[in-house]
């Protein structure tokens, strides 16, 4: 789970402690590991997976998981189309990339529009200060400086991971509490 960054995995139970979240969002399924690992937290969880192979591995690999739900698509229109069968709190992880596309934008502006309580985490995100791992999308980097214009500041607090786990991928993390106490 979160490439093996059991101090993040820690981070989400303390979240998941004091919120409560009814329910789970995962884009970019890949092969579900993390996807296996917030099935064991929420009583519901819904994960998109836009590539057909990693699609079919993940389905195989959630067989046992009747209360997730696998969608293969494009996340923000499995976003959109999902809307309406959240429930709140919801802890939305976001780690969908790795193709020209990138969504995050776009999965942002679909759930902040929502004005429910819920944790959004995004993944490989560029900790100021810190050497963690982050993603770059033709040259642009997974940043504050590329989805600030999008965060309601009124709305939200704002976190990022400090450490990461001894053997995990040292990736960055912001966390986005939206609407939540």
């Amino acid at each position: 789970m979160f490439n093996g960054d059991r101090l993040l995995v820690e981070q989400l139970r303390r979240y998941h402690d004091r919120y409560a979240f009814e329910s789970a969002l995962e884009t970019g399924t890949h092969k579900a590991e993390t996807t296996r690992g917030l099935a064991r937290l929420f009583p519901k969880v819904w994960t998109v997976e836009v590539d057909i192979n990693y699609f079919l591995q993940s389905r195989a690999a959630l067989a046992r998981c009747p209360h997730v739900t696998l969608r293969l698509g494009n996340s923000p229109d499995a976003i959109r189309s999902l809307l309406p069968e959240f429930r709140y709190p919801l802890f939305a992880f976001l780690d969908a990339h790795w193709y020209e596309y990138w969504p995050l934008r776009d999965e942002l502006s679909l759930l902040l529009a929502v004005k429910r309580p819920k944790l959004i985490m995004i993944h490989d995100f560029q900790v100021p200060g810190r050497e963690f791992g982050f993603d770059n999308y033709f040259g642009r980097p997974n940043s504050l400086d590329f989805i600030g214009d999008l965060l309601p500041h009124n709305e939200c607090r704002y976190a990022f991971n400090h450490r990461t786990a001894p053997g995990s991928a040292n990736r960055g993390v912001l966390f986005i509490e939206h609407l939540l106490d």
